[in-house]
């Protein structure tokens, strides 16, 4: 048999040992991670906490958002110990900070989120567009229906329970962050319910579940605007004092609507009954028209009756008005008939009257107009004007700082690229200049810049603007997302860039938002709308905001509201048009232009005290500008510094020697200086600290030349030749600028000075050169036998060899300068 070996046994008993006290030294199997915890306990739910979102980085001691949240939303700083503050920066340069009870332990990254342990589980917090959401996982034995499940204290805001949620405000009342509980599952993903209470500083969270592991998601974001009460799309906005009434509009199966709702954005709330209350009829494909005094004049669009009619509200009264029958015929049947998509737009002048244009008596636009109106608000009477020259519905009437009226395109059997001009001092419509080649559109819009020019977008692939000064439209930069949408907003903003929204594109609708820059000509692109809309309604309010109501998507009529705010002072930004106030600096939206250069900022990063205060520097490098001072420095917005004499200077002239002295740069003549005034046919010196020229002289070069000319491109010489026949030297004669000996026989000989040959080829004449070489030829003239072309070429080449010759007899003069 075989006998066990002591060692072994040995090692058994150890290990016995070991297992035995592991226990009492506390050596457990670490907790697994959050995560994995997460995905074992809610697989279904894991990709949501984990994966969404464009993540956080860390960042000093804590963590940041990889991504800005949306504009308007909320920058949201998480601590690197979970025990530590959450920080919000919200709008108005409201800070919160928020302490999360029985959270601790290093933030650990998980995917997207950002986990913390806390008693009894642990956290998840998620980046969203306008904040940050929180998903809380909670162990059985932390739940129960009676008590707080989590909560935390807030620093730095009031807090208030409205509508299921808590409220946060700012010091001056106003709300700066909602926090609601929209999820929460038990195990198993069972959905359960969840709210929130609000106790003094503290905010608490309670389930409806009991001894159950739960995952319920907290969110913290900027509070969107409150819905209207009725879903519409094709109403009418107006401003109407601080607040927008919205009036009509189709619903539920294209139904019109007779309610008209006002929001209040002091409260951020929206009324109906008593008042605004109804209107006499339903209106929609209409248009509401702010006249001042508290007043909104609502025309045609009427979807009850046979005619259509126009009403005023008047806020002072609260109640709506009847102000008559739009006096219309139908073309074909000549009975009285509604009118729809049509334009209404203030007059100038201040008397508030408002030009009706256009539109169609049905919404197939069989029917269309050429039919204009102006209400008078002073007797509420709405009296028939001038024509148009042409029918027109779908189109747009802007109002220009001439005072004239510019319709633009529309719709009449096709889609229209015609412009017309109104003049309300003489009634009278004149054509206006024609659109970029593939301008056609309708359900487009136009907007008046702040110049005065006008922004044309949508429907048509071109961007274009129409300049009155030229009385002409001309193509600009093209938007980046969905050219051709239609049925979309644009609205001018107190900073001279133009807000494009939503709208329908290739038969879907849109979240894009771009805002276009003017000044530069280009689109940005903003932050998109929560939820894809077209036919919607934007209304600029007081604080430079915009508010989107209302519209459509596929298959449903919107009573969600956004509103799109511009950065506030310290937002980051890129472009001008990204700031209410139209500074960006240092990369952040600032309270002014800040242009001083170096020696102010506006950035803490740049030096500035504050981001988005325009701050002066002192001591920071600079350039005065000045080559004479030295250790330039900022101080108070200027730069200086010292005088410097041992500094170099040029004051730019050669004919000068140029020192520092006195912190100035001083300048004595320098005739030894070289200089060139730029012109190649003139000799130029220094002569009293001045750069004076002398013109480039081209003498003759010989007997057979005069003076030539100096080439203003080359400087050079071109020498210029004597007549021929001219006396030479040595009894030489001129000829091409040559002088020759026995020079060829020509028709002009006998009248330059040298002796006549015998024409009939005899007489006691010297024989030229050629004869002497047994060339056996000489050059005739024209009266010659073998005169003409042939004697003339003979009588070139004899020049050449003459030349020749010439030159190996002596050398010329040298060449001209």
């Amino acid at each position: 048999m075989t006998r066990p070996r002591p060692g072994l046994h040995l090692s058994l008993a150890a290990a016995a040992l070991l297992a035995s006290l592991q226990p009492l030294v506390g050596c457990a199997a670490p907790d697994p991670p959050p995560d994995e915890v997460l995905r074992s306990a809610f697989p279904d739910q894991a990709a949501a906490v984990l994966g969404v979102g464009p993540g956080f980085l860390r960042s000093g001691g804590g963590l940041e958002r990889a991504a800005a949240a949306r504009r308007g939303g909320v920058a949201v700083s998480l601590p690197g110990e979970g025990s530590e503050a959450i920080v919000f920066a919200l709008d108005g340069g409201t800070t919160l900070r928020v302490r999360e009870e029985g959270a601790g332990g290093e933030a650990m990254l998980a995917e997207r989120a950002v986990a913390y342990r806390r008693a009894s589980g642990s956290s998840f917090w998620t980046a969203t567009p306008d904040g940050v959401e929180e998903w809380l996982l909670l162990d059985a034995e932390a739940v129960r229906r009676d008590a707080p499940v989590a909560a935390w204290e807030v620093e730095g805001g009031a807090l208030a329970a409205r509508d299921g949620a808590i409220e946060i405000a700012d010091a001056a009342g106003a709300v700066r962050l909602r926090v609601t509980a929209p999820a929460a599952y038990a195990a198993g993903g069972r959905e359960v319910e969840a709210r929130l209470a609000a106790r003094g500083a503290r905010i608490e969270l309670f389930v409806d579940a009991e001894g159950e592991q739960v995952l319920v998601d907290p969110e913290w974001q900027s509070p969107a605007p409150p819905s209207m009460g009725t879903g519409r799309s094709r109403h009418a906005a107006a401003r109407l004092g601080t607040g927008v009434l919205v009036t009509g509009g189709t619903g539920v199966a294209g139904v019109g609507i007779r309610s008209a709702e006002l929001y209040d954005p002091a409260d951020g709330a929206w009324s109906s009954s008593p008042a605004p209350g109804n209107m006499r009829r339903a209106h929609a494909e209409h248009t509401a028209t702010a006249l001042g005094s508290g007043r909104v004049l609502v025309v045609g669009g009427d979807t009850e009756g046979a005619h259509s009619t126009y009403e005023v509200y008047d806020a002072d009264t609260m109640t709506w008005v009847t102000g008559g029958e739009i006096p219309l015929t139908n073309p074909t049947t000549g009975q009285p008939d509604n009118l729809f998509r049509h334009t209404a737009t203030e007059l100038a002048g201040g008397a508030g009257e408002v030009l009706i244009v256009g539109g169609g008596g049905d919404l197939d636009q069989v029917a269309v107009y050429k039919s204009v109106f102006r209400y008078d608000p002073r007797d509420g009477q709405l009296r028939a004007a001038a024509d148009l020259l042409g029918p027109r519905t779908l189109h747009t009437a802007t109002l220009l700082d001439t005072g004239e009226v510019l319709v633009v395109g529309g719709y009449y059997d096709a889609e229209l690229e015609t412009t017309e001009l109104y003049d309300p001092a003489a009634d009278a419509w004149r054509h206006g200049p024609p659109v970029a080649e593939g301008a056609r559109r309708f359900m487009h819009t136009a907007t008046r810049l702040l110049d005065g020019r006008v922004l044309v977008t949508g429907y048509a692939s071109v961007t274009e603007i129409y300049d009155p000064p030229t009385n002409s439209f001309v193509t600009v930069a093209p938007m980046r997302a969905a050219t051709r949408r239609h049925g979309h907003s644009a609205t001018l903003l107190p900073n001279g860039c133009v807000l494009v929204a939503g709208g329908r594109f290739e038969g879907a609708y849109q979240t894009d938002v771009e805002l276009y820059n003017p000044l530069a000509d280009r689109w940005i692109v903003a932050d998109e709308l929560r939820a894809p809309r077209g036919f919607h309604e934007a209304t600029l309010l007081e604080d430079g905001s915009v508010l989107l109501t209302g519209g459509e998507q596929t298959g449903q009529k919107l009573a969600t509201v956004e509103r799109f705010t511009p950065g506030q002072p310290g937002a980051p930004c890129g472009d001008l048009c990204e700031c209410q106030s139209g500074f960006c600096v240092d990369g952040v939206c600032c309270d002014t232009a800040c242009d001083l250069g170096a020696c102010d900022a506006c950035s803490v990063a740049a030096g500035a005290t504050a981001d988005g205060t325009c701050s002066l520097l002192a001591g920071a490098a600079c350039d005065d500008g000045n080559p004479c001072t030295s250790g330039d420095a900022c101080d108070e917005g200027g730069c200086a510094g010292e005088n410097d004499d041992t500094a170099t200077c040029d004051d730019g002239n050669p004919c000068t020697r140029d020192a520092c002295s006195g912190g100035t740069c001083a300048s004595s003549d320098d005739d030894a200086g070289e200089c060139d005034d730029g012109d190649p046919c003139t000799t130029d010196l220094c002569r009293g600290g001045e750069c004076a020229a002398e013109a480039v002289t081209c003498e003759a070069t010989d007997e057979c030349h005069v003076d030539g000319a100096c080439d203003p491109e080359t400087g050079a010489c071109v020498p210029l030749t004597r007549e021929n026949g001219v006396r030479c030297e040595g009894d030489g004669v001129c000829f091409a600028g040559d002088c020759l000996h026995n020079p060829p026989e020509t028709p002009s000989s006998s009248g330059g000075g040298a002796e006549p040959t015998d024409s009939a080829g005899g007489g006691g004449s010297n024989p030229g050169p050629d004869e002497e070489r047994g060339c056996g030829c000489r050059a005739a003239g024209a009266a010659a036998p073998g005169g003409g072309p042939a004697a003339a070429a003979l009588f070139i080449a004899a020049a050449a060899a003459s030349r020749t010759s010439r030159r190996r007899r002596r050398p010329g003069p040298p060449s001209p300068r």
